[in-house]
């Protein structure tokens, strides 16, 4: 991955997709213009995932990599330079895609530290990308009964919260589907929570 300037600015293979986009969604954020490119060629592109082939994904395809850098808004001397880098530094361990197989990028900065292939059969493929929000790391704060609380750490009367509004769960990362879990403890509490409020304020009434 690079950014406009044709330098790698992350660790693409230090960890399984699931546990890395978000991050490098953050990273992307800070590189000039806010964008990436993910660069592959034929022997790859076919271990993408499915949203690749969307009709919305946009792809940059050409014989060579010079023309593909033709192509990009980047610095195509550093783009070919560090492609060149890059395979040079490929170490000769098998390929899996299934583990972490140490098939490694080493002696440049970064590394690339499992999943390094060579770039270099083409055609050749640039998706350009940028970083989506799903969610805030923040949220409001909560107890333990999944009330909300206040300014001054009170709760305030008939406000729960669960899931991913609520803060002080993700902070550097976010591991895939675990919103969905957070979603599942704390919607069960707050749904609980929520019963037993209502309960109780229904017997006071009576």
């Amino acid at each position: 991955m690079q950014h406009a300037n044709g330098e790698r600015f992350v660790d693409e293979g230090a960890d399984f997709r699931n546990y890395t986009y978000a991050k490098y969604g953050k990273e992307i954020l800070k590189q000039p213009n806010n964008i990436a490119y993910q660069i592959f060629d034929a022997k790859v592109r076919p271990l993408l995932r499915k949203e690749y082939e969307l009709e919305e994904a946009t792809v940059y395809e050409a014989p060579t990599l010079e023309a593909l850098a033709n192509q990009l808004d980047v610095d195509k001397a550093q783009f070919l330079k560090t492609i060149e880098t890059y395979n040079a530094a490929v170490n000769d361990q098998p390929f899996d895609p299934s583990v972490k197989n140490g098939k490694a990028a080493t002696g440049i900065t970064p590394p690339k530290s499992n999943w390094a292939q060579t770039i270099e059969e083409g055609p050749f493929y640039a998706y350009p990308v940028t970083c989506g929000i799903t969610f805030s790391f923040s949220g409001v704060k909560a107890n333990p009964e999944a009330q909300v609380l206040n300014e001054v750490g009170e709760a305030i009367d008939g406000l729960f919260a669960a899931g991913e509004m609520i803060g002080e769960i993700f902070y550097e990362n976010y591991p895939g589907d675990s919103g969905l879990m957070s979603g599942a403890v704390y919607g069960k509490i707050a749904g609980e929570s929520a019963a037993s409020y209502v309960a109780n304020h229904l017997s006071v009434k009576q």
